[in-house]
């Protein structure tokens, strides 16, 4: 799944794998109808009420579920048939329910139904169930959640209702009775109800459609066992768009909102072919009947959904006009469609077995997501983008209170907190790392292997790491667990030494921490570390595997290497502490001989680093960056110099938009506002960067004058430079502000409208940014969509509007807000109260945060993790505070003309 808050693959053995269901005839059943109101006589309180995980005692085998559904009508009924087996004696059975009203349930004797909490209801018995087959029906029903974008909910567009589905991870509970847990993976028989004008997908193609009165009936095929978090379903007057075959026959198709068909070209031109990308990478076909992708007009909390056969999309990320799209979108799509297509071989072919191997399912399509996308477009190298994911997640690892990549769940709000960076983008980076190790075709073959072994299954981490290390030969579970079972990420120093010895290069690791953390204990990790290095003028390369605090990696040269770089292809998930003189060599000798992946990696670590001066020498390397530019090299030079925008004094302001302009102006001016038909990705991506930063932060008036007369004619902009024009020509015009203020009330096209909310939000002038938050609070304007305005502001001054205005309307903001986003509302909310960076406010609005946040589900470990970021960029304003007014108090500024 893509998750859009804080911070987003195969084998298909015959069908011969998964047996046959055993056709069972029930013993006879006694109905229980409920009274007008259930819900009094469902509640009771028991004390073996489980804690989490449901037992085991009654196990699930299939589910045979006819809904009927008006898109029109709040509530829809449910009718469910649950076929199961009791294992062992018991009274009673468990099972997940939210939200359900049922009106009669069938079973074998004469069970009681009880509701214990929001969540669960128990079939209970006075003669314990004896080990056998057991089914039990259910007549209820459920609600359509018209704010909320999980269970099932609904949405308006253009005068027509549409429902949707998110089941991941504990929705599918409010949908139908079932056991909700991964593990409880198995067939299911879908039937949806619906009024004529409707179309309904689902996960599987429908086997029969029949029409009765005012009703369509969609009688969906069975499907391959799935746990119930990838069932889906969507109905609403779709468009359908036929989007080819896959290589291996494998129908694709687009369906999308009514009249947005031609919008869906460039995802029908596409999916197709990364399918048959990921088809080959695993060296299996696709493991399922058929491939929908579905639009959803707005998403809370994810982008898009994995779900078996039918992948969800929120529309921004699958439709495009086709007159406007920019390379960005395209390549965008193609990472996303690839991240959601490797989950149908690494999530949903094979599951993980609980939620604390979730990493099996995202870090894993994070990882492969790159892969594909530089395979689909070697132009685009998307490779890099691996580095960059690295570079930002070992800065979350930096918090001593960050989370493990296989975080033990003890609770319901543990499930939820999973889905951040360190599932995704760390987990990919310690995939990348080991894959680095063991060699590519190895770690591949140990893939295929676990996905054949597991096919239609569940699998744990130690279940892939055991077919990685069968095929290496090597036992690598120590290795991976002290990454994946354990925070932080190494720091390694490195020496090298030429003796009688032979060349060597000399380890020692430890946590990196950046200053304002607390010391945490002493921690070793089972480091795979590579290198590459000179070899009598020639680049040439070694690893080893690093087990305890200090080591040593040989050489394989008779003469002394010249320079090192000890993360070949920056794939080591670790910080490298360089020296001075290290440094140097890397920059003024080894720099042409290093991949580009190891130069972002080099100049990350020494951005990062706590030792010496490291903005001094991570500027010296700016140049180096912008000497061939692409995108990621140009993003990474901006970063050192935009890391310290706002710790630059206000007497020393001028001089640095003067160092902006002067050192990425060139670059700016060449590319222009004004998009080339003859633009590949770089260029556009590269000016979004460069223009920017020149504009804003330099205060290019040239550039500022292009966007505002530019600003006439946005909506009609290439969709890689409209946002980026309306930034800037709001911020420099308050009529244009005015404008903008006035036309995000009528604009219908939702991600130009998101492109008008991030143009107000990140204006500079206080009071046009207060009156653009009071949009969020205008009941013609949807929240879910307005809110990016109060963390999208810009300055110190902008800042403050927003916390003072989050303090005054934060009641009215929960009752507003989807409240199934928790979790990461109290991570944006507490944010936007420690943004500051000010050492005076910390200790009340972290108290103020803990009071009001901390008590919501997993808020506590939020605010935690926000307020120790605080403490970092604290101390980190503090230790560069010298080295900033030294860099800048040199810069001599041109006389004005008079």
């Amino acid at each position: 799944m893509a998750r859009l808050l804080r911070s987003s693959f195969v084998l298909a053995l015959v069908a011969c794998s998964a047996p046959a269901p055993r056709v069972v005839t029930p013993p006879p059943t006694k109905p229980i109808v409920f009274a007008a109101q259930p819900d009094a006589a469902l509640t009771q309180v028991a004390s073996d009420v489980p804690a989490l995980r449901l037992p085991k005692t009654f196990v699930a085998t299939g589910y045979t579920a006819t809904l009927t559904i008006d898109p029109k009508k709040p509530t829809f009924n449910g009718h469910v048939v649950l076929a199961g087996t009791i294992t062992e004696p018991t009274s009673v059975v468990w099972l997940h329910a939210k939200g359900l009203e049922f009106s009669t349930v069938t079973a074998p004797g004469t069970p009681t139904l009880t509701r214990h909490g929001e969540d669960l209801i128990a079939l209970r018995v006075d003669t314990p169930l004896q080990p056998g087959p057991w089914t039990v029906t259910f007549e209820y029903t459920g609600t359509l959640d018209p704010v909320n974008t999980t269970g099932a909910f609904v949405q308006k567009v253009a005068g027509a209702s549409y429902v949707y589905t998110q089941l991941e991870a504990l929705y599918a509970r409010r949908v139908f009775p079932c056991i909700d847990e991964p593990d409880s993976k198995v067939p299911w028989q879908l039937t949806l109800e619906v009024p004529k004008g409707n179309l309904a997908v689902s996960n599987t193609p429908v086997r029969r459609e029949t029409a009765s009165g005012a009703m369509q009936r969609f009688e969906f095929a069975k499907t391959k066992p799935l746990p119930s978090y990838l069932v889906a379903f969507g109905i609403g007057p779709f468009d359908v768009v036929e989007a080819g075959k896959t290589k291996s026959g494998v129908p694709v198709r687009i369906v999308t909102l009514r009249g947005r068909g031609p919008d869906a070209a460039y995802a029908a031109e596409s999916t197709a072919r990364v399918l048959d990308l990921l088809e080959a990478w695993f060296g299996t076909p696709y493991p399922y009947e058929k491939l929908d992708m579905l639009t959803i007009p707005l998403t809370v909390g994810f982008g898009a959904m994995e779900n078996a056969g039918l992948v969800t999309h929120a529309e921004n990320i699958i439709l495009f006009d086709p007159k406007t799209i920019s390379w960005t979108q395209r390549s965008t799509y193609i990472r996303i469609v690839a991240h959601e297509l490797a989950h149908q071989w690494f999530g949903d072919l094979v599951t993980m077995t609980w939620w604390d191997d979730l990493w099996l399912n995202e870090g894993f399509a994070n990882w492969l997501q790159t892969k594909i996308a530089a395979q689909f477009e070697p132009s685009w190298r998307s490779e890099l983008a691996a580095v960059s994911g690295r570079n930002e997640v070992l800065e979350i690892d930096s918090l001593v209170s960050a989370r493990r990549v296989r975080q033990p769940i003890h609770k319901v709000e543990d499930i939820d907190a999973a889905f951040d960076g360190i599932t995704y983008n760390k987990g990919a980076a310690v995939l990348a790392m080991f894959e680095g190790y063991v060699g590519a075709d190895v770690f591949q073959r140990g893939v295929r292997d676990y996905v054949k072994s597991r096919a239609y299954g569940n699998a744990t981490s130690a279940d892939f790491v055991g077919a990685i290390s069968a095929a290496a030969n090597t036992d690598l579970a120590p290795a991976f667990a002290s990454f994946i079972d354990q925070v932080g990420a190494p720091e390694l120093d490195t020496k090298l030494v030429c003796d009688k010895a032979g060349p060597r290069i000399e380890l020692a690791q430890q946590r990196y921490i950046a200053p304002g953390s607390p010391v945490p204990a002493a921690q070793t990790w089972n480091t795979p570390v590579c290198a590459a290095f000179d070899k009598g003028g020639k680049r040439a390369t070694a690893c080893t595997l690093l087990t305890r605090s200090t080591g040593t990696l040989a050489l394989p040269t008779k003469t002394c290497p010249r320079w090192v770089v000890p993360n070949l292809d920056g794939r080591g998930y670790y910080r490298v502490r360089y020296t001075q003189r290290q440094a140097h060599a890397l920059r003024d000798e080894a720099w042409p001989q290093l991949t580009t992946a190891e130069q972002l990696a080099v100049v990350s670590d020494i951005q990062a680093s706590v030792h010496g001066r490291p903005l001094a020498l991570a500027l010296s390397f700016v140049p180096k960056l912008l000497a061939k530019p692409n995108r990621f090299t140009v993003t990474d030079a901006l970063s050192v110099a935009l890391a310290v925008d706002r710790r630059v004094p206000a007497n020393l302001a001028d001089k640095y938009a003067h160092y902006m302009r002067t050192t990425f102006g060139t670059g700016a001016t060449k590319l222009g506002l004004v998009s080339s038909p003859k633009d590949a990705l770089d260029d556009e991506a590269t000016r979004l960067s460069l223009v920017s930063a020149v504009a804003w932060h330099g205060r290019d008036p040239d550039l500022i004058a292009k966007a505002i007369e530019l600003i006439a004619n946005w909506r009609d902009l290439p969709a890689s430079v409209r946002s980026l024009v309306l930034q800037i020509a709001v911020d420099a015009d308050a009529n244009i502000a005015s404008k903008v203020m006035r036309e995000v009330r009528s604009e219908r096209d939702r991600t130009r409208r998101d492109e008008l909310y991030e143009a107000l939000a990140s204006q500079r002038d206080p009071k046009r940014y207060e009156a653009a938050l009071e949009l969020i609070l205008d009941p013609a304007l949807d929240p879910r969509e307005s809110i990016v305005m109060l963390w999208g502001s810009s300055v110190e001054s902008t800042r403050a509007v927003a916390e003072r205005f989050l303090r005054v309307n934060e009641a009215k903001l929960l009752a507003l807000l989807p409240t199934e986003s928790v979790t990461g509302m109290s991570f944006q909310f507490a944010s936007v109260l420690s943004a500051s960076c000010d050492a005076a406010k910390r200790d009340e609005a972290k108290a103020y945060a803990l009071a009001h946040y901390g008590k919501l589900p997993g808020g506590e470990q939020m605010v935690v993790q926000v307020f120790e970021a605080m403490d970092q960029c604290i101390a980190k304003r503090e230790v560069t505070a010298p080295q900033l007014r030294g860099w800048l108090g040199g810069i001599r500024l041109p006389r004005k003309s008079r």
